[in-house]
Order: C-alpha cells, then structure tokens, then sequence
C-alpha cells in the first residue's frame, strides 16, 4: 500500500483501519503479506503498528532522494521510508 489518507475531518473515526481490514479480507486468499511504506512519521508509524503491522525494513534517505523539495509531516521532516508488513 502507498499513498492512502482520510481527509482531516474523518480521521480517528475508523475509517482507514475499516480500509486496512478490507484489503486484509479481501486479499488473504491470494497473498501472504500486505506491505506499506511510509514516512517515519508520529502519526502514521503508531496506526500501522496498531492495525497489525510490523516494522520490516528501512530504505535510507527516500524522501531526499526522491523529491525535489523536503517534505513534512506533523511538523517532521521525512527522510526515510519505513516498510511495514502485516502477514494476511
């Protein structure tokens, strides 16, 4: 998964966890791990590790590498992206 998010006014209302567990039903029979890379965000890291999910690897420098301007996140600079994994 990349590049999911509920708009302000829905978040924390279980919206994207309701997402996470359909993806979950619905691909368990033809995958074995549900992946998602993100940001090494306050916000996010802490949902994914509630939803089930482990974190697996790391690729260093990502979000510098990547993108021609730094990007932010609750106040944070994003670097690196952070894989998670989930086993379906």
């Amino acid at each position: 998964m990349k590049n999911i998010a509920t708009a302000p006014e829905y978040q924390g209302k279980g919206y994207a966890k309701k997402l996470i567990e359909y993806l979950v039903a619905e691909y368990k029979n033809t995958y074995a791990i549900l992946q998602v890379g993100t940001g090494d965000s306050p916000l996010t890291i802490p949902f994914y590790e509630k939803c089930g999910f482990i974190r697996h690897h790391i690729i260093k420098n990502f979000f510098t590498d990547n993108y021609d301007h730094p990007i932010f996140e609750c106040g944070v600079q994003l670097v690196d992206m952070i894989y998670l994994q989930r086993k379906l």
